[in-house]
């Protein structure tokens, strides 16, 4: 039994269009019809006009229906079946490591601390194109999201779909992520390694501390990044996303949250790296790929499992497009005389 995949599974949702364009042309077919029997009987409109024919219309639709369901199946990149393929490419690895917690809902970035670093990360991504990366998600407690990868598409996918609901322990680990972030690694290769923290810096957690962690992963060789978000004067958390109510303290206060610009300047000063301050102009990433660009690079060896089978339902759309193009709508004298279409002209 085959297994079969689509490299770009999100097209297959355009396959819906079809029966909706083919009840688009049953609607036609019958309110043309319907409008012929407003002029007259059918039989004596079709001895009139001998070469006219309602088979081929719907023939030749059906024709360009299917041929554009295989052609959108084709987009989609179907793999079927296992073929191994070695390549090989130079990059490093990269941890990213994303606080979701509820500070993250601040809109002192648009549209919030949190969406705007997701669209920055993304960016960053389609830059590292020749890299492992991952994600670990964070708050009080903190899990990886997406193992070490070269699929980056698939990992820009994960990272459009966090959102600060997918931890209800609240609090902001620093020191487990980063933890979790050295566990995460491959050591027994060639390759540089960095951490890129991005966080608002409020750190609830003081075990373990985030500035020893930073510490020992410069002793083992991985650089740490920090990137921080929000402002210094605060903001309020909006208890959910859009929401114009905002958390409160046990004495009814509103919450606000402030980015600890220190606190990251002192982790990433034990770990190595840089401390950039993202803002809605500037997010902070390109400067810290600057300095990624800049390790030394190692061979990272990929495998391609599957064989694509995109070029069969390409073919055989385009077959299907030209058949399409050379049925009439009216009938030549050749094939009148031959009798071809009679059967289902008389059925129709």
């Amino acid at each position: 039994m085959f297994d079969v995949q689509f490299a770009n599974i999100e097209y297959l949702y355009l396959l819906i269009l079809i029966p909706v364009l083919a009840l688009g042309v049953l609607l036609y077919m019958r309110r043309r019809r319907k409008a012929l029997e407003r002029i007259g009987n059918l039989k004596t409109l079709k001895g009139l006009c001998p070469e006219s024919s309602t088979a081929r219309p719907i023939i030749r639709a059906a024709l360009a229906l299917v041929a554009m369901a295989l052609l959108i199946i084709a987009v989609a990149r179907p793999r079927v079946g296992s073929k191994l393929a070695e390549t090989t490419s130079e990059g490093n690895e990269i941890m990213i490591l994303l606080d979701i917690s509820n500070s993250m809902r601040a809109t002192d970035m648009y549209p919030s601390r949190l969406e705007s670093t997701k669209n920055a990360i993304s960016n960053l991504i389609r830059k590292l194109s020749s890299d492992r990366v991952g994600l670990i998600i964070f708050a009080g407690s903190a899990f990886v999201q997406v193992p070490m990868t070269t699929d980056l598409k698939a990992t820009d996918i994960f990272i459009q779909s966090v959102s600060c609901d997918m931890i209800s322990e609240q609090g902001t680990a620093l020191g487990a992520a980063m933890n979790l972030a050295i566990k995460s690694f491959n050591f027994d290769d060639n390759l540089s390694k960095a951490i890129i923290l991005v966080t608002d810096g409020e750190n609830h957690e003081p075990e373990p501390d985030p500035i020893q962690i930073a510490k020992m992963c410069q002793q083992k060789g991985v650089i740490v990044h920090t990137i921080g978000v929000g402002d210094v004067r605060g903001a309020p958390i909006p208890v959910k996303e859009g929401s114009k109510d905002f958390i409160k303290d046990r004495s009814g206060e509103i919450v606000i949250t402030k980015l600890d610009e220190l606190s990251l300047q002192k982790i990433a000063e034990a770990g190595g790296g840089i401390y950039v301050k993202a803002s809605n102009s500037n997010s902070g990433f390109p400067t810290v790929y600057n300095e990624i660009s800049k390790m030394k690079k190692g061979e990272i060896v990929q495998y391609a499992e599957y064989d694509e089978k995109f070029v069969v339902p390409a073919v055989l759309s385009l077959i299907l497009f030209v058949a399409a193009c050379f049925v009439l709508k009216r009938k030549n004298r050749w094939i009148r005389k031959s009798g071809i279409f009679e059967q289902s002209d008389s059925n129709l």
